[in-house]
């Protein structure tokens, strides 16, 4: 058995034609989704990142509207921005790309932005009402890793999803959408850290296995059950000995292990993908609730 590649780029393209749609119909009603946000310095992964959501906003009908602000920006003057950006009715969406400079707090700094323009979810109010199951803007990871699942056809419900990540951009966001009482839910969960003993125990029970450790190969094919779906979230850059090239590799032993799997998530190509417009999706969301539009 070889496993389906749960394809990222395809999916993430299927979705923002779709956004497309819905951004070009609110228009219609004189509503265009604003996403604001927040570059701190000039660090060059992140501004490189920031690329990646521009070029997302001109696809989907966003409108993009970043700011950028100096690396010795003291904190009054960032959470100043953020407050003006709560205030303006044109903007629905705000982000703060991180990390920020070390003499700015970033749990400050996310907890400015009011709840119904955190579409990154992390905000308290977002967080503790997605653990309710109530609407709430969540991480991206979680909710791309969720429409992966739904988009390949894998009902979820009564399945052991084993998440070997507790952190609050995966594994706990991720959770709280899976074990809620709801169509295209109804999992049993269990989050591990990577360091738990006998760790093979729980991973070999996974009907579903999400792994983000950041350690190349970390789940390899013995730790597996046959017909398991994997997602992968891990992300190192190693060097081949032979071709002396950088290549992205995965948490899991991809080779190996998409042999004993149903379904499984490349690296690079998987999970990546689909982060950036699963922000443009919270984006349009948030325009149609301030739109009062269901």
């Amino acid at each position: 058995m070889t496993a389906t590649i749960l394809d990222g780029r395809k999916i993430s393209a299927e979705i923002r034609l779709e956004l497309k749609g819905e951004a070009e119909r609110l228009k219609a009603r004189g509503v265009v989704p604003g996403l604001a946000g927040i570059l701190v310095g000039e660090d060059p992964g992140s501004a490189q990142y920031v690329g990646y959501k521009s070029k997302a906003c001109e696809e989907t009908g966003v409108k993009e509207m970043m700011r950028h602000l100096p690396e010795n920006v003291t904190e009054r003057e960032l959470l100043g921005t953020i407050d003006q950006l709560n205030k303006d009715p044109n903007v629905h969406a705000i982000f703060i790309q991180l990390p920020l400079p070390k003499h700015l707090n970033e749990e400050k700094a996310l907890a400015a932005i009011v709840p119904k323009k955190d579409v990154d979810g992390f905000h308290a109010m977002n967080v503790g009402k997605a653990w309710l199951g109530q609407s709430a803007f969540v991480p991206a990871v979680a909710i791309a890793m969720h429409a992966m699942l739904i988009r390949g056809g894998y009902d979820i419900k009564d399945k052991e999803v084993v998440i070997v990540n507790v952190d609050n951009m995966v594994g706990k966001p991720l959770a709280s959408i899976l074990v809620q009482d709801k169509d295209k839910a109804r999992a049993n969960v269990t989050l591990v850290y990577p360091t738990t003993p006998k760790l093979r125990e729980y991973t070999r029970r996974a009907d579903v296995l999400v792994v983000s450790v950041n350690k190349p190969k970390f789940i390899t094919a013995d730790m597996v059950k046959d017909g398991v779906i994997v997602l992968d979230f891990g992300s190192t850059y190693v060097e081949d000995p032979v071709t002396k090239k950088r290549k992205n590799l995965g948490d899991v032993d991809f080779e190996a292990v998409k042999e004993k799997a149903e379904a499984i998530t490349p690296v690079p190509g998987g999970v990546g993908p689909m982060l950036v417009t699963m922000l443009m999706l919270s984006t349009v969301q948030a325009a149609k609730l301030a739109a009062g539009i269901a």
